[in-house]
């Protein structure tokens, strides 16, 4: 019984030990048909990568090119750079020395293996089993070169074993011509630490040389860098890279493709690493035009390829992009000059902080030749460019474009339109609007309203095309993007500038083109043409697309007529230039937080702002910083060209014709009488928008000599003279009173406005002093005949007598200081 328990034990031990190499044989029978299956479903179908596709993703450098203004030519102006920077090389331009030290140290067998080099390859795997990190990597150029193109650097196994079958097509599939294309797309890729990628730059920032300008031991330690960009950093780790220059060059020689001479003087020549220039070159912030572009593209490659404003951004970055930008680097020049000095700002500040400024210059088209997003030399870069990024409220400076434009093109008004500077409605509890000066004149002519920047004449004529047409005119248009339809469709933010969302200095000097443009818009830009790496045309703006803004081709010409005013006579009379035409407008926000200019001339369109980053107010600052601002690069910009007069129209269009200063109608006999002297002057309308009905406020009345005021049989010194037939109400009385209040009555004319409380006319007009017969000066009696007035009643008659005097016209001008704005 004993024996037969030893023979069962025996077989059972004799079974096993055939049983688990059996075991072995069919598990690794099974792994590895599992693995051909893996291989065969998922690696091979794979493993083809289209080169060409990948190439154009790459990180490659994005170039800017400028006009050069002197030979009409372009030039680089400025590269971008993401992660890395890099600019693509043929392989021929590539020095022989470099290619062979790459090809020594990294892939010695490289030109005689089909992507993969098996013995490496093998030694890795046993390295990998054993534990043996020392064994060093198994991947040649052409699996390096796919890691760098996927991204993939995952240290799997999965991983290896596609990028082996990966590397075999890729060569298979490149055929004779492979080593080179694969050589030459490693060397481009590669990462050589310190944001070089690729071999030109890595040039360029170690020894400031380009690659034909390299001797044998500086390609020996480029071809060191990538194998640990860190560790063989040159300026931080000389003495590591010399080390592994040294490598490199035995490596050569033994692979002979260096000579004993070359190696020794190779190995004896001095290193002298350009460290300087590259912390000068990387310390150099990229320009307020270059960020605009930046922002710009970004946005329109999102829109055009409908991707995300991340993957747009990268691509405009480091997408290899050839940009041909609209700046006029001159004029760059000279704006970043006057900005740069603080001797054109005034000094102050608030709590530690110092007030800013932006400006934007385009030509009539909207190609913008020159950009500053703020005062001071530029820090850093992709900062806040005040000019394109900050929406503020733009105060006056809208007004041109939200009121009178869309007026004028409406066909409701004309530059010679007249208007009464009063106010508009009642607001908690409040006369509203107020003019800065706490002034009402009363009847105004648009372009005299336009030039002393009245608030209430904008609010009135806004009101005559609704503020739903001003927005639609803005935000349609003019593409005004940052207003807010549920709070900015009324009549402070259009009217008075004060917007809910606000406006950018780009979108404001865009919209004055269209005065400058015969009313065609088409925008701004920055750029006029984008290609990418491979010389395709993505975008193209060498022709902008014209819309018409305005219907009537005489609307611009009267908006010119008007703005200019504001520069001969009005807020903006201190924007002069020797020669050369002006016109514009300026604005101010409430509290004075902000203060405009938007001015032109027959070259250029301008647009400046002035303020805080904080919400702090220009107290003690006198005048407009951003009109003194405009004013000084306008006219170093000017200086050299011929003098110009703005395209007014042809004259045949026209007619000049004479109208009445209160009415705005066609004069009559009593508007040159008026007490204030002739209200009579001459404008040049277009044709068929001359005055054809007869003034009806002007009408001749009986006044006291003593007051002025309408006599009564009170009154025994009288003159004939003409006064406005106007009675004006209001809902609520208001102080200042209106200022031509003494020189109305109340006639045979209906009263405008509304309300119980009469703020002209009536007996406001009325003399009511109580005269003396036997007064100590000489007064005159009624002569025989002549009818006594009594209060209130207001007699015409005919002109006054030839040599009858009259009062001198009130005093309106306003200094810029006094810029009538909310």
């Amino acid at each position: 019984m004993a024996k037969q328990k030893k023979s069962s034990k025996a077989q059972k031990i004799v079974m096993t030990i055939f049983a688990i190499p059996l075991i072995g044989i069919m598990t690794a029978c099974l792994c590895g048909i599992a693995l051909a299956f893996y291989i065969g479903m998922c690696v091979v179908p794979n493993s083809d990568i289209d080169v060409s596709s990948y190439s154009r993703e790459l990180a490659k450098t994005t170039v800017i090119y400028a006009k050069n203004a002197n030979t009409g030519e372009y030039e680089v102006y400025e590269t971008l750079e993401g992660d890395v920077n890099r600019q693509w090389v043929e392989l021929s331009e590539i020095p022989k020395d470099l290619q062979n030290a790459v090809v020594a140290i990294e892939d010695k067998r490289f030109y005689t293996h089909h992507g993969v080099d098996w013995i490496r390859t093998l030694g890795a795997i046993k390295g990998f089993a054993t534990g043996n990190d020392g064994a060093g990597g198994g991947s040649t150029i052409t699996q390096q070169l796919i890691k760098n193109l996927t991204g993939n650097s995952d240290k799997s196994v999965k991983r290896k074993i596609n990028e082996i079958f990966q590397a075999l097509a890729l060569e298979k599939n490149l055929g004779d011509t492979a080593k080179d294309q694969i050589l030459e797309m490693y060397l481009n890729t590669i990462p050589y630490g310190n944001r070089a990628a690729g071999i030109k730059v890595a040039a360029m920032t170690y020894f400031g040389k380009e690659l034909s300008e390299l001797n044998l031991a500086e390609c020996a330690v480029l071809a060191s860098i990538p194998n640990a960009p860190t560790r063989y950093n040159p300026f931080r780790n000389p003495e590591n890279v010399k080390e592994r220059q040294r490598t490199v060059l035995y490596e050569m020689k033994e692979q002979e493709f260096i000579g004993e001479s070359a190696y020794q003087e190779a190995l004896s020549t001095e290193l002298v690493y350009k460290s300087d220039d590259y912390k000068q070159q990387n310390n150099q912030p990229y320009s307020w035009f270059t960020e605009a572009i930046i922002q710009e593209l970004t946005e329109d490659l999102q829109q055009r390829q409908s991707i995300s404003y991340d993957l747009a951004h990268s691509r405009v970055m480091s997408g290899g992009l050839q940009i041909y930008a609209t700046i006029d680097q001159n004029i760059q020049k000279i704006m970043d000059d006057v900005f740069i000095n603080d001797a054109n700002f005034p000094r102050a500040r608030k709590n530690g902080a110092i007030p800013q400024g932006a400006m934007v210059v385009t030509d009539k088209q909207g190609n913008i030749v020159g950009i500053v997003g703020g005062r001071g030399k530029k820090q850093g870069s992709l900062l806040t460019n005040r000019a394109t990024m900050t929406a503020r409220q733009p105060g006056s400076a809208i007004k041109p474009l939200a009121v009178y434009g869309p007026a004028m093109d409406d066909g409701l008004i004309t530059p010679y339109s007249v208007v009464t500077d009063m106010p508009f409605k009642v607001y908690n509890d409040k006369a509203w609007p107020r003019n800065d000066n706490r002034r009402y004149q009363g009847q105004m002519v648009i372009r005299n309203a336009v030039a002393r920047s009245i608030n209430s004449v904008a609010v009135r004529v806004l009101d005559m095309i609704t503020p739903k047409r001003s927005y639609a005119f803005l935000h349609d248009t003019l593409g005004f993007t940052h207003m807010n339809p549920n709070a900015d469709i009324d009549y402070a933010p259009l009217a008075l500038g004060g917007m809910n969302g606000g406006t950018t200095v780009r979108e404001m000097a865009a919209g004055y083109t269209i005065f400058a443009n015969n009313g065609k818009y088409s925008g701004s830009r920055t750029y006029s043409k984008v290609q990418d790496s491979e010389g395709n045309v993505l975008i193209d703006y060498t022709t902008p697309i014209e819309i018409n803004a305005f219907k009537n081709e005489k609307t611009a010409y009267y908006m010119l007529d008007v703005l200019k005013e504001v520069t001969n006579s009005g807020t903006g009379r201190r924007a002069t230039i020797d020669g050369i035409e002006t016109a514009g407008k300026t604005g101010t926000t409430t509290s004075k937080r902000d203060v405009w200019f938007c001015g032109l001339t027959p070259y250029y369109v301008g647009a400046t702002w002035f303020g805080y980053d904080q919400s702090y107010n220009l107290e003690g600052i006198s005048g407009n910083t951003a009109l003194s601002l405009w004013t000084t690069v306008m006219r170093r910009i000017h200086q050299d060209l011929p003098s110009a007069r703005f395209d007014m129209g042809d004259d045949s269009n026209f007619v000049r014709a004479s109208y009445c200063e209160d009415s705005g109608l066609a004069p009559v006999s009593a508007c040159a009488d008026d007490v204030r002297g002739s209200r009579i002057s001459t404008g040049r309308f277009w044709k068929g928008d001359e005055p054809k009905e007869e003034c009806n406020l002007h009408k001749y009345v009986k006044i006291c000599r003593d007051t002025g005021l309408i006599a009564t049989k009170r009154c025994w010194r009288t003159r004939t003279v003409a006064k406005l037939d106007l009675t004006r109400k209001f809902p609520i009385d208001f102080s200042p009173s209106i200022e031509d209040a003494p020189y109305t009555f109340s006639g045979d004319n209906e009263p405008v406005g509304s309300g119980d409380v009469i703020v002209s006319g009536g007996s406001l007009g009325v003399c009511h002093g109580k005269h003396s017969f036997f007064s100590d000066h000489e007064e005159e009696k009624p002569q025989e005949g002549e009818s006594e007035e009594t209060e209130g009643e207001n007699t015409q008659s005919q002109s006054p007598s030839e040599g009858e005097q009259t009062t001198p016209p009130a005093d309106n001008t306003e200094s810029e200081e006094d810029d009538p704005e909310n």
